[in-house]
This record gives structure tokens, C-alpha cells and sequence, in this order.
């Protein structure tokens, strides 16, 4: 499993949060990574395409902040949807496909994430 502790960036400013995630091609995390991404949101909603159909995830999220990660079926952030809220970091592998109840709810994967950050 590949670690994203160290894909943290230091705070830009007290409003922004810095996120970093990685995406997997099974809902296990132990499968190729299909996305590593590393930003700053400063509290907008914004839209990262997957470099492929994923199924896990894991999160990190610095600066204290709490960021909501919508994760789509469709690379432009629509159709089916599963919501992760994250503190801090979080480098559990969480089976995005699945709905909060453990319920496998995207079947074909999911190929973008929208995040929003307060």
C-alpha cells in the first residue's frame, strides 16, 4: 500500500486546506494507483478527474480542516455519488464505490471527486 503521509504540503493560509489522495483500481487500496493528487482548497467546490475507474481511496487532510469528498461516477463530477467526510488524516482505505453503509452503490467505478473544504 502506498503511503501518502509524505505527499502533505505545508499550509499556504489559515483558510486553505491542503488535501493529498490516492486513488486505487480495487475497493481494498492494494491495486494499481489510478490518481495521486496533492493541492490546496481554500474552501471552494472543486472537480479532480481520476487518471482511471477507481474504487478505493485514501485521504489526507492538513491545516485542520474538514473537507467533503464527493466522488462521481462520470469524470465531469455527475451521475451516481458517495460522500466521505475527512478530518485529518485518514490513511484507512476507504471503498469509494461503496454508499456509507458498506453498500456497493457506483458499479462502474468512479472516474472524479469533487472537495469541498471548511
Amino acid at each position: 500500500m502506498v503511503s501518502i503521509k509524505a505527499l502533505v504540503l505545508m499550509a499556504t493560509a489559515a483558510s486553505a486546506a491542503n488535501v493529498a489522495f490516492n486513488t486505487y483500481s480495487n475497493g481494498d487500496c492494494t491495486g494499481t494507483v489510478t490518481t495521486r493528487f496533492i493541492g490546496v482548497n481554500g474552501g471552494g467546490n472543486t472537480c479532480h478527474v481520476f487518471g482511471g475507474v477507481s474504487y478505493g481511496a485514501q485521504y489526507e487532510v492538513t491545516s485542520g480542516a474538514t473537507c467533503v469528498f464527493k466522488s462521481w461516477e462520470n469524470s465531469d463530477c455527475s451521475g451516481l455519488a458517495t460522500v466521505r467526510t475527512i478530518v485529518g488524516i485518514n490513511t484507512n482505505c476507504q471503498p469509494i464505490a461503496n454508499d456509507n453503509s458498506g453498500n456497493f452503490h457506483v458499479p462502474n467505478g468512479l472516474r472524479s471527486v469533487s472537495i469541498t473544504c471548511s
